[in-house]
């Protein structure tokens, strides 16, 4: 995904069928931009834990997530 937005975000939790078991880390370039996607979607309002469609989305911060890329990690609940 070269740009990650949020309709793009919700096909993609959507097509891979993605329930609260696992959380999607970004990059912190890609996670900025899409907080800012969400926050026009969504009147200026976020939830926290930031989800999308139940899905916890995590900026990551030890430098491992290429930008551009999807990181799906197994959440504990």
């Amino acid at each position: 995904m070269e740009k990650i937005t949020y309709d793009g975000m919700r096909n993609f939790i959507l097509e891979n069928e993605l329930t609260d078991s696992v959380a999607i880390t970004l990059h912190p370039d890609n996670f900025d931009e899409l907080v800012m996607d969400y926050l026009d979607h969504n009147g200026n309002q976020i939830e926290r834990p930031f989800e999308i469609l139940g899905i916890e989305i995590l900026q990551d911060n030890s430098g491992s997530v290429q930008k551009s890329k999807i990181n799906i990690l197994d959440a504990v609940k």
